[in-house]
């Protein structure tokens, strides 16, 4: 009886251990795919760290409206991701702090700006992202006398007091003309940017942002 008893025992202890040695195994392997992920994860994310010039900054489709919503002055811009869906942005003070986050979805070209403190304060369509290099500049040339002829002149004039502001084409292209209105001491006060083929301006109030936007028909 007592032999019996000791192989009973002596199995079920047998037992016991094995199955402690299975979990011991299942565990470092959970433990062995959690940390693999992890490296993979933080290579992903480290692979787009990455942090770009003032000049590389505007060279983005989505910069100037960006631009238009925030103070970019003395903030340090990283891409945090950039593929073919969208592209982040991650604005930084001096201090290495967080300040705001643009998202900007390529094939809709819309784009989002969060203030970390205040949570969105932008989302919308960026018109000029059909390139994302900034196209040449020609000369600006003074259109005083030809305000009239221009297909945008009618409303831009209902919307803002041009009647002592100078007007000059800083852009015109195929796609685009791009009016900065200045006032009598040469400082910009007013911005238009009219896009030919769907008859849609955007008037910006370089001191207090967007004023309009919509079809000048």
């Amino acid at each position: 009886m007592k032999k019996l008893f000791a192989t009973t025992l002596s199995a079920a202890l047998l037992t016991t251990g094995g199955f402690g040695a299975a979990n011991v195994l299942h565990a470092d392997k959970a433990e062995a795919a959690i940390s693999k992920y992890e490296t993979s994860y933080k290579n992903h994310e480290a692979r787009y760290q990455l942090n770009i010039t003032a000049d590389e900054l505007k060279q983005l489709p989505e910069y100037e409206t960006i631009a238009s919503k925030i103070d970019v002055t003395g903030l340090t811009a990283k891409v945090t991701e950039d593929n073919n869906y969208k592209r982040i942005v991650l604005f930084r003070d001096a201090r290495g702090q967080g300040k705001y986050k643009s998202i900007f979805v390529k094939d809709t070209n819309s784009l989002k700006l969060i203030d970390f403190r205040g949570g969105e304060i932008f989302f919308g369509t960026v018109e000029a992202a059909e390139t994302a290099t900034e196209p040449t500049k020609p000369e600006s040339k003074p259109v005083a006398e030809q305000n009239s002829t221009l297909a945008e002149y009618a409303k831009l004039s209902s919307v803002v007091n041009v009647s002592s502001i100078n007007l000059q084409v800083v852009e015109d292209n195929a796609s685009k003309r791009v009016i900065t209105l200045k006032d009598q001491n040469g400082r910009v006060q007013y911005k238009s940017i009219f896009m030919k083929r769907t008859n849609m301006l955007k008037v910006i109030d370089t001191r207090g942002g967007q004023i309009f936007y919509g079809s000048i028909n």
